[in-house]
């Protein structure tokens, strides 16, 4: 299927653009609930109480947004 940008480009006579790659920032959006969920499994089967669970699924997230925004903030692409 065809996207619209993907037309735009090849009417004005450009090579259509390639299709991203994942970033950084797409990886840490999937690493938070990836890691709400390994939390929650873990605590099922290792008898972890679900608070303490949370509690360190929830750190996890938080320094991994931390990092994302603040640490290594997005940049905008040169060229």
């Amino acid at each position: 299927m065809t996207r619209s940008d993907e037309i735009t480009t090849a009417r004005a006579g450009q090579q259509p653009r390639t299709p991203r790659t994942l970033t950084r920032y797409d990886l840490v959006l999937a690493l938070i609930p990836a890691v709400f969920l390994l939390s929650v499994v873990l605590a099922h089967f290792l008898g972890i109480p679900m608070r303490t669970a949370l509690l360190g699924a929830s750190s996890v997230g938080g320094l991994a947004l931390l990092d994302a925004l603040f640490v290594n903030p997005p940049t905008r692409p040169t060229g």
